[in-house]
C-alpha cells in the first residue's frame, strides 16, 4: 500500500467520525478526497461505522444519475439514523429544494463547507499540518486542474451545475504534483470537466500544453495521463508534445457521442464527423499505436436506424481502443429535454448492446496488437494491485506474479 508519511497525523484523533460516499466523475472523486483531507486536517476521523457525519457527493449529468443519488441518499439515511447528513455536488446545485438533509451544498468552496459542517456537528476542531495532497487512488494521483465547462451541449447540465471554466494556477498545480511524486506516486492523471480549455481564464500565455511542459520536468515523475479531452482541443502542439515526450501516456480519451452529423448538431457538439476523422488521422500519423478511447450516447432524440448505423460504422472505422456506451436520459434543465422524436427504451437497449459488443471486439484487437508489438520487450507499468499493472495504453497487464507495491513504476517483460 502506498503510504504518505505525515508525522502530524500520528496523534490520537478523537474528532467526529465521518464517511463520504461519492457518485459520478473523476472531478467528484477529487472533490471528495479534497474534502476528506480538509476534514481530517480539522480533526475529523474518516471511518466506516458509528458515524457522526455522512456526506453524499452527487452527480446530476442524467436522470439515471439522479435516481442513483436518491437511492444512495435513502440508504445513507436508513443506515445512519443518528448521523448528521450533508448532500453536495451537482444534484443539489440543480435541485436543492427537493433534498432533505442537515446541510445542502453545491460545488466548490470546500473550506467554507468544512466550516459549515463543524457548526452542524458542534465541533470546534483542531488543525493538523497541511499535507497538500488530495488522495483518490492508491496507485495513481489524480490532479484536478480546474472546474466548470464552457461547452453547453444540449444534453448536459454540468455547465449549469459547475459554471464556466475556472483554472487553478500553474504554480499551485506544480507544487501539488511535486508533493504527489515525493509521496511515491509515479503516474499523475490530469482531470477536469473541460480539460482542453485549461488556462483560458488565466492571465499570460497559460494553456494545457504550457502546463504539461512544466509538469514533465518534475524529477521522479514517471508519466502523465490526460483523463478526457475534446477533439477540437487536441491541436498540433499537443500532438507533437505527446509524441515527443516519453513521460506522456500514449492514450487519449476523446468523446465522440455520435457518428451522425444530424445528431451532433442536435447535441450542439462543436465538430462534424469529418472534423473528428481528420484529427484522429493526424494523431495516428504521429503515434500509430496510441490508445484512443471514447464516449458514445445511444438513443438521443431523433436518432433513427440510419443515424445509429452511421455511429456504429464510424466507431468501427476509428478502431477505438474502448467505447464507453451511455443510454440517453433526458435531464429537465437541458435543451435536449424539450426535443421530440424520443427513442424507445427497447431500441436504446438493443443499440447499446450492439455497440458494447463492438467495443469488446475493438478492445481485444487493440490489446493483442500492442502485446504483439512488445512481445519479448519491456513495458513500463504502474503497479495497481497484486499481479496487475497499468500500462500507458488503455489496458492493464496481467503480471502473473506479485511484484512491487501499489504506485510503483516497474519495467516488466511482455
Amino acid at each position: 500500500m502506498l503510504k504518505v508519511d505525515f508525522d502530524a497525523n500520528k496523534s490520537i484523533n478523537l474528532g467526529p467520525r465521518f464517511l463520504i460516499r461519492t457518485l459520478g466523475c473523476k472531478v467528484n472523486q477529487y472533490d471528495s478526497a479534497d474534502l476528506r483531507r480538509l476534514l481530517e486536517q480539522a480533526g475529523f476521523m474518516a471511518v466506516a461505522d458509528r458515524l457522526d457525519l455522512v456526506i453524499l457527493n452527487t452527480c446530476a449529468v442524467t436522470l439515471a444519475a439522479i435516481s442513483k443519488d436518491k437511492q444512495a441518499l435513502n440508504k445513507l439515511k436508513s443506515d445512519n439514523k443518528q448521523a448528521k447528513l450533508v448532500v453536495m455536488g451537482c444534484w443539489p446545485k440543480t435541485y436543492q429544494p427537493a433534498i432533505k438533509a442537515d446541510l445542502v451544498w453545491g460545488v466548490g468552496d470546500l473550506p467554507k463547507l468544512v466550516a459549515q459542517i463543524k457548526k452542524i456537528v458542534k465541533f470546534s476542531g483542531f488543525k493538523y499540518l497541511e499535507s497538500g495532497l488530495t488522495v483518490t487512488d492508491r496507485s495513481r494521483y489524480f490532479l484536478k486542474v480546474g472546474d466548470g465547462c464552457n461547452q453547453f451541449c444540449s444534453y448536459c447540465v454540468i455547465p449549469f451545475a459547475r459554471g464556466r471554466v475556472k483554472s487553478r494556477s500553474e504554480i499551485e498545480l506544480i507544487q501539488e504534483a511535486r508533493l504527489a511524486v515525493k509521496a511515491g506516486y509515479r503516474e499523475i492523471v490530469l482531470s477536469g470537466i473541460h480539460l482542453g480549455l485549461y488556462g483560458q481564464d488565466l492571465r499570460g500565455h497559460v494553456n494545457l500544453v504550457s502546463l504539461l511542459k512544466k509538469l514533465v520536468k518534475i524529477n521522479g515523475l514517471g508519466r502523465l495521463r490526460l483523463s478526457s479531452i475534446e477533439i477540437n482541443e487536441v491541436d498540433d502542439q499537443l500532438i507533437e508534445l505527446i509524441a515527443s515526450n516519453k513521460k506522456l501516456c500514449r492514450h487519449l480519451h476523446i468523446s465522440l457521442q455520435a457518428g451522425s452529423d444530424k445528431i451532433l448538431k442536435l447535441m450542439k457538439r462543436p465538430y462534424l464527423v469529418k472534423d473528428f476523422r481528420q484529427r484522429i488521422e493526424k494523431i495516428r500519423q504521429s503515434m500509430p499505436d496510441i490508445a484512443l478511447s471514447t464516449d458514445i450516447i445511444v438513443g438521443f432524440p431523433g436518432e433513427n436506424e440510419a443515424d445509429f448505423q452511421m455511429t456504429y460504422d464510424f466507431a468501427k472505422e476509428m478502431s477505438f481502443s474502448k467505447i464507453h456506451v451511455f443510454s440517453f436520459s433526458a435531464h429537465p434543465q437541458t435543451a435536449a429535454y424539450k426535443l421530440s422524436s424520443r427513442v424507445s427504451d427497447g431500441k436504446i437497449k438493443e443499440r447499446s448492446q450492439k455497440l458494447r459488443a463492438l467495443s469488446d471486439r475493438l478492445e481485444k484487437k487493440y490489446r493483442e496488437a500492442i502485446l504483439r508489438k512488445y512481445q519479448g520487450k519491456s513495458m513500463a507499468v504502474i503497479i495497481d494491485q497484486k499481479k496487475r499493472g497499468k500500462t500507458e495504453f488503455h489496458f492493464d497487464l496481467d503480471l502473473r506474479q506479485d511484484i512491487g507495491r501499489p504506485g510503483e513504476m516497474l519495467n516488466v517483460k511482455v
